[in-house]
């Protein structure tokens, strides 16, 4: 976390902090109000019409705010999802890329290390060759003849498609129609073998690849299919053949733009605003205690001292209840004002 987002997070800190102690001073003192000034038993009757009255008016406003906040945040989450589903397909067209990539022997320079590999080291994973700690399996990988680059390079690729199946194939490959939806647990799976596969075929490409991959090793069968997944993932592309600097370029801005947007999109798009649970709750308790038991109250008869008690009972919660949506209420102003002055 940076020093920015630690500063802003200690503001709102402070300000939730603030409005709890609002919130607990203003109780007390009602509390005391209540206990040394009780009201009279007569005035009882009316004390209750009028937070009856407050009550129900305050519920309705409440209603239509919650209505109004509602309908706003399908309207936003309904453009995330448009969003989120068009960069979720661009992650599905790389994946079945990068499968081309991996089952053409033409792009290998040393595709036999790739099976000597598969019968050596089965469970070796891109994951548990860049995890600290003891391996003996992966620093006896380091120590074998093979081609580390090439593996390295290789593993990326099958972290983010996932590992081939019997015969080498992925069911979903092939079907056009395929749609997924990606939790942030398998996008963060894709971050890292992104970036290196954008550091093997041209970052340091002259360094770690040279010799180890071609640059247009696409095998003929899947020439058309590569073109139509570059060109839909980046119109930039559209009619280029395949060559690995392409594919560096879209590895690289998934992992600096598209994937960590789509991780942001997800966060944003999962979960109940706070303001609505608010809202929700204050809305809950002010038509419980402000309007509900008051009625019930004036259709029973108990004595004035139990009358009175449950009255000033009944005003100091609603009255709490309502200071807390308006301190909610006053920050949803402040931070949507504070939105349209950025923008």
């Amino acid at each position: 976390m940076s020093m920015v987002q630690t500063f802003l997070s200690a503001i709102r800190g402070a300000c939730k902090s603030k409005h709890a102690a609002v919130l607990v001073a203003v109780g007390v003192a009602l509390a005391l109000l209540f206990t040394l000034f009780p009201a009279p038993a007569d005035r009882i009757l009316n004390i209750q019409n009028y937070l009856i009255t407050v009550g129900g008016i305050m519920s309705a406003f409440v209603i239509a705010y919650l209505a109004s906040k509602v309908f706003d945040v399908r309207r936003e989450r309904s453009a995330i999802k448009s969003e989120l589903d068009v960069l979720s397909e661009k992650l599905t067209l790389l994946r079945k890329l990068i499968f081309y990539v991996m089952k053409s022997r033409d792009f290998w320079v040393r595709y036999d290390d790739i099976t000597k590999f598969k019968e050596r080291f089965p469970t070796l994973t891109y994951e548990r060759l860049h995890t600290m700690g003891d391996d003996p399996e992966r620093q006896d990988f380091w120590d074998s003849d093979l081609s580390n680059n090439t593996i390295e390079l290789y593993l990326a690729m099958e972290a983010i498609t996932g590992k081939l199946g019997e015969h080498g194939q992925i069911p979903w490959i092939y079907d056009r129609a395929a749609r997924f939806n990606y939790s942030r647990e398998q996008l963060a799976q894709c971050y890292e073998p992104c970036n290196q596969i954008w550091y093997l075929l041209e970052g340091r490409f002259a360094k770690h690849g040279n010799g180890r991959f071609n640059d247009t090793g696409i095998w003929a069968g899947f020439t058309g299919e590569a073109r139509d997944c570059m060109a839909r993932i980046d119109e930039r592309l559209k009619g280029k053949d395949f060559h690995r600097e392409h594919l560096a370029s879209i590895a690289s801005d998934f992992h600096e733009i598209h994937l960590p947007r789509m991780h942001v999109l997800i966060s944003e798009n999962v979960g109940v605003p706070s303001i609505l649970q608010t809202s929700f709750k204050s809305l809950y308790v002010v038509m419980i205690f402000g309007v509900l038991l008051p009625i019930v109250l004036q259709s029973v008869s108990v004595p004035d001292k139990v009358n009175v008690l449950l009255t000033l009972f009944f005003v100091w919660v609603t009255a709490l209840a309502l200071l807390s949506f308006m301190q909610g209420f006053s920050r949803f102003l402040h931070e949507d004002t504070a939105v349209i002055k950025e923008q």
